[in-house]
């Protein structure tokens, strides 16, 4: 089940090195994919993409200087650079590296402060032997790197930068803890010693002759609210989101939704119109897919409904082990056992992440109380935090994990060590923060990998073009002018849904079981009795236990009905026996326990991602070999050790 995994083809991807040779992460490139390589004495550069994002790179800027790009941009400001015209969406019939030479030939390096998209970019400039990486302004591209020899080695891959010959590392146990706990450690640390990621909102220059780095970071992220009425913010919003549709659309293409039966996505479908696919996953036509199937054929949208297999999870983890950078589970590139059905339908594919980060009140701290039998109950006031020990306490007291893996470090020391004021702001695993609102409110994405979904991206990012509109830069800003109070007891992503489709608007929300055209006092208490309703006395019981009137599945009763978990931790117990800090019996104790009744799936399903990572395999000094199927009933494995 979980053997060696035969060489994997990607299309998307960046590898460079400065005085090394190129990092390979032991995939070949896609035949359908663009391939661009360039191959130097002192620099060596690869990137893979989609042919619809770009044709063959580098684009020669100007002489002398190479203008590579990986992702997409969505136009240009000049108002950073001091000028007047405001945003330039990209020109029709030019593509993104296109766009980045001319704007480049126009206003030099600096061009990338005003830049507008998910994207990571090179500056090579042969004159002045310097190359210089770019990083959007959320990071939404992670670049990891290290300096080994007056060198510098980079990849979208960790795990390349880590097998890279000239790279030692070993795991820093208080990141690695961070990631078991969190699933991702914060800021641009990683679990890897000498390995970080890039800064987001840079532009980091090398020097090709002396291996000197100079990083310039040029924009962060400063909360200030606008006192306004909720209505302008609802309108401002819904022309925003109307204008970027309207910049992306091309009648060429044939758009795809990822659809829930929540308002985000629904919000996509509005405004994308008639004509659009939507794509619906689950393991059975839940309620929640009951919905998003009304709100297809509502917008005369084709609906497609992917289901889940009972092994889809266990297939997960192989399949989704190259886009593992110690960021999310192996579970959550969703969409990857379905990659022929999107694709064949659509080029291009949407979803509504990251509406519930900026607009509503995901990363704000605020009461949640247990309940008992009843349930949470979580409350629409804002917990103020004031101070970087109260945020340190925020974060202990939100960890998804109750740290039931025995670990050889303590977890609030990392995070004392790791985030303090400095020279009139806040660092925060290296990244700093201009103030105490900053760091609450914009943490959470900033940079994106401290929101722990970038598997799910980066295995979009693989089968097609992928976009969520609330990452373009002028719905961020809107968001930092947002008043807290707006994102906690109001929701403009409802209130657009209404102005741009008041059909899909009065469809009940799949959790709510409202319309979205509802005042937030009837929908917040609406929500509440309906989930006591289902709760204790409707009966909706799945097909199967462990899935869900939800997308997703239910991972901790899976667990418990399926042995793969078990067999998986067996196939690599040679990994767990390398491995100083990990005690097979702990592995062990841990999954007995979950088995019993405690919810250990965090702890479990975040170890057994590092388990099959290559890298975790060569740093415990495993066998490389073919690894036999594990044989035997999981329940009678617990009383032996391993196989």
């Amino acid at each position: 089940m979980v053997g060696q995994q035969e060489v994997a083809e990607r299309m998307v991807g960046l590898r460079g090195a400065v005085g090394h040779e190129l990092p390979t992460n032991g995939t070949k490139p896609s035949e359908n994919g663009v391939l661009s390589e360039q191959a130097g004495a002192d620099v060596s550069l690869q990137l893979n993409t989609h042919p619809l994002l770009s044709g063959e790179q580098p684009i020669e800027a100007e002489d002398g200087v190479d203008v590579w790009v990986l992702g997409e941009v969505y136009g240009f400001d000049d108002t950073p650079l001091g000028g007047t015209t405001g945003h330039v969406p990209l020109p029709t019939g030019q593509d993104s590296v296109e766009f980045c030479s001319q704007l480049y030939a126009d206003h030099g390096r600096e061009f990338v402060h005003g830049l507008n998209g998910n994207c990571v970019g090179i500056i090579h400039d042969r004159d002045a032997r310097e190359l210089s990486v770019f990083t959007d302004r959320l990071g939404s591209v992670p670049i990891y790197y290290a300096t080994p020899d007056e060198g510098i080695v980079f990849a979208t891959e960790i795990d390349a930068v880590a097998r890279h010959p000239a790279v030692e590392t070993e795991f820093d146990l208080g990141y690695l803890h961070e990631y078991l706990v969190y699933r991702r450690p914060f800021g641009v640390k990683t679990p890897l010693v000498g390995i970080e990621e890039l800064q987001p909102a840079s532009i980091t220059t090398i020097d090709i002759d002396d291996g000197s780095i100079d990083v310039e970071q040029y924009w962060r992220p400063q909360y200030r609210p606008q006192e306004a009425p909720f209505e302008e913010f609802v309108g401002e919003f819904t022309d925003r989101f109307t204008e970027l549709f309207e910049e992306w659309r091309r009648d060429d293409l044939e758009y795809g939704v990822l659809l829930s039966g929540g308002s985000d996505s629904r919000l996509n479908l509005a405004a994308l119109g008639p004509g659009t696919t939507a794509f619906h996953m689950a393991g059975w036509m839940s309620r929640e897919a009951r919905t998003a199937e009304r709100v297809a054929l509502e917008s005369d949208s084709e609906f497609v409904f992917l289901r889940r297999n009972h092994d889809y999870q266990k297939e997960a983890l192989v399949r989704n082990q190259p886009f593992s950078n110690f960021n999310g589970w192996f579970t959550q590139g969703y969409a990857t056992g379905f990659e022929e059905e999107i694709t064949s339908r659509v080029n291009v594919l949407l979803s509504g992440m990251y509406a519930d980060t900026l607009f509503k009140g995901h990363v704000i701290p605020s009461p949640s109380y247990d309940l008992g039998q009843v349930g949470n109950l979580s409350i629409p006031i804002e917990t103020k935090i004031e101070t970087v020990p109260e945020f340190i306490d925020w974060l202990v007291e939100i960890a998804p994990s109750d740290d039931n893996l025995p670990f050889p470090n303590d977890l609030r020391s990392t995070l004392e060590e790791n985030i303090y004021r400095e020279d009139g702001g806040i660092i925060h695993h290296g990244v700093r923060y201009d103030s105490i609102q900053d760091l609450v409110y914009c943490s959470g994405y900033f940079p994106l990998t401290n929101d722990d979904d970038v598997i799910f991206r980066n295995s979009l990012r693989e089968m097609l073009p992928y976009r969520t509109p609330f990452l373009d830069n002028r719905m961020v800003d809107l968001s930092l002018r947002m008043p807290i109070r707006y994102r906690l007891r109001r929701n403009v992503i409802n209130e657009a849904v209404k102005r741009l489709d008041p059909k899909l608007a009065s469809i009940p929300h799949a959790d709510a079981g409202l319309g979205l055209d509802h005042s937030f006092p009837i929908d917040f208490t609406g929500r509440k009795l309906k989930a006591l309703w289902r709760k204790h006395v409707a009966q909706e019981t799945p097909p199967r236990s462990y899935l869900s009137n939800g997308s997703w599945v239910n991972d901790a009763e899976l667990i418990r009905q399926d042995d793969f978990y078990w067999r998986a931790v067996e196939a690599n117990a040679d990994v767990i026996e390398g491995l100083e800090f990990l005690d097979f019996e702990d592995v062990r104790a841990c999954y007995q326990d979950h088995l019993d009744g405690r919810n250990n799936v965090v702890e479990l399903y975040t170890l057994l991602t590092v388990l099959t990572m290559p890298i975790t395999r060569q740093l415990a000094g495993a066998r490389s070999a073919h690894r036999p199927e594990p044989t035997g009933d999981y329940r009678s494995i617990l009383q032996g050790g391993p196989q």
